[in-house]
């Protein structure tokens, strides 16, 4: 079974439990024990200050949700568990003294009259080709990120880390900065998910002490924006404590630790290098992987030291159908179960559709199974759980199932650089979810990426 919040810590994790420092940064590999870690420190510090406001941020929904199932039993009422965005959002009104309208369906509108509004008197390759609308998309995103909100700022700023096949000129900055101002101009004062983390790093002095806490912990921190941890390092009165594992790094972010106010010299920065979640044989596999991954090159990076526990080869099963990869993980499901009821069985999907139609199938055969979506499902507990590839980060099931690995047909417009290095980071966060058993599936055209796989550390069965 996987470990439990009661697990025994080692040495070195107990020490960062009972480090004092009001700053600290624990880097690890996945399944080293920085949730569990972060968690632990975080309840010690609820109940040394019971008069404390304690807030945990994780990235997402679904691994606030795995947060809170983790913490309830301990009843402490000091302790916030959110999302940023959960946090930004309540605490709008009382930092910028009015209210706000997200622009959700009209995202797409406002980026379009944006787009046209430029290149009605630009001829410039960005502005009048399909095939760069992602790139600018995402470039805004990026920018507000970043904290950027000023044609000066942009110029100046640093784009190493963005990670796109498009190389952009001082020209080039001019042109995308007329694209993010018309969109602004256009979508008028709606927010998008990304104007919270820039208007509040706008606006430092404005956040009122009574959305602060004492002390902030922020998990899987790798995936905020510069512009978020920021905002979050102002909110915390008196300690700021960061989990990170840049090697699980699936969203387009890019900071130095120095850019975000916090301080790691000195032995504020601890180095987790074990997996205590996985076995020796899916690690090896997943570092088989991660070496084809530009993060290896990366000063945080953290190479993984091969765990000493054994296990099972992972095994990748290539199906000639869908249909027919479908059958097979309901037959597999079948036989674990029937050996070790207890256990949890996560299989993951590329998307949530896909999710479904398992679903579908699985409740044709009488299989219970639940989703572990946002607020839905508890990992913790034995039984099949339903979720995605991004939804599964910081989660961990005693067998994974992988499913649904083909090659898509991409859009003119995608970044196939940026396309692979993302679907390699997830393909890896999906691996590492597992602490014993591990199966791939591919089906059809299987995708490239298990190539990069070392074909010594698992077995193959064709269906």
């Amino acid at each position: 079974m996987c470990a439990s919040f009661n697990h025994k810590l080692t040495k070195q994790q107990q020490e960062i439990v009972d480090f004092t420092g009001n700053e600290v940064l624990i880097r690890g590999i996945a399944g080293s024990g920085k949730t569990l870690v972060l968690l632990k420190k975080a309840k010690e510090t609820a109940e040394k200050y019971p008069k404390d406001k304690i807030a945990i941020f994780t990235y997402s929904s679904t691994l606030t949700n795995a947060a809170k199932l983790l913490m309830r039993e301990f009843n402490l009422t000091n302790i916030d568990i959110r999302t940023f965005h959960s946090w930004a959002m309540s605490s709008y009104y009382k930092v910028m003294n009015k209210s706000y309208k997200m622009l959700d369906t009209r995202y797409k509108d406002s980026f379009k009259n944006a787009l046209q509004k430029v290149s009605a008197t630009s001829k410039h390759r960005l502005v009048n080709s399909k095939e760069y609308s992602e790139f600018l998309k995402d470039e805004i995103s990026w920018m507000k990120g970043k904290g950027i909100d000023s044609l000066e700022e942009y110029l100046e700023a640093n784009r190493r880390g963005r990670g796109s096949e498009v190389r952009v000129t001082k020209d080039d900055r001019k042109i995308i900065f007329k694209v993010y101002q018309a969109y602004q101009n256009d979508k008028g004062n709606f927010l998008d998910f990304d104007d919270f983390g820039l208007i509040f790093s706008k606006n430092l002095s404005e956040i009122s002490n009574d959305v602060k806490f004492d002390h902030i912990f922020i998990d899987e921190a790798q995936d905020l924006q510069q512009a978020q941890l920021l905002v979050l390092r102002a909110a915390a009165r008196k300690s700021f404590i960061v989990a990170a594992d840049k090697g699980q790094k699936i969203y387009k972010t890019s900071f130095a630790w120095r850019d975000i106010g916090l301080n790691i010299t000195g032995g504020r920065t601890k180095i987790l290098k074990d997996s205590f979640r996985s076995t020796k044989q899916i690690i090896q596999l997943a570092a088989s992987l991660q070496q084809h991954d530009s993060i290896i090159k990366d000063d945080e990076y953290v190479p993984p030291v091969l765990p000493s526990r054994e296990g099972p080869k992972p095994v990748l099963i290539h199906c000639s159908t869908k249909e027919s990869q479908d059958k097979e993980v309901a037959k597999a499901i079948k036989q674990i179960q029937a050996e070790t009821p207890k256990a949890t069985i996560a299989i993951l999907t590329r998307d949530w559709r896909s999710a479904f139609r398992i679903k579908h199938s699985l409740d044709a055969l009488r299989l219970q199974s639940q989703f572990i979506k946002k607020e839905e499902g508890n990992p913790h507990e034995p039984g099949i759980k339903l979720s995605t590839y991004h939804s599964s980060k910081g989660l961990e099931f005693d067998y994974v199932m992988v499913m649904d690995l083909v090659d898509p047909n991409l859009a003119d417009d995608v970044d196939e650089e940026q396309y692979w290095e993302l679907e390699r980071r997830l393909l890896y966060v999906s691996i590492t979810r597992a602490c014993t058993y591990l199966q791939l599936y591919s089906h059809g055209n299987a995708s490239r990426l298990l190539k990069e796989l070392d074909d010594s550390f698992y077995d193959k069965v064709s269906v």
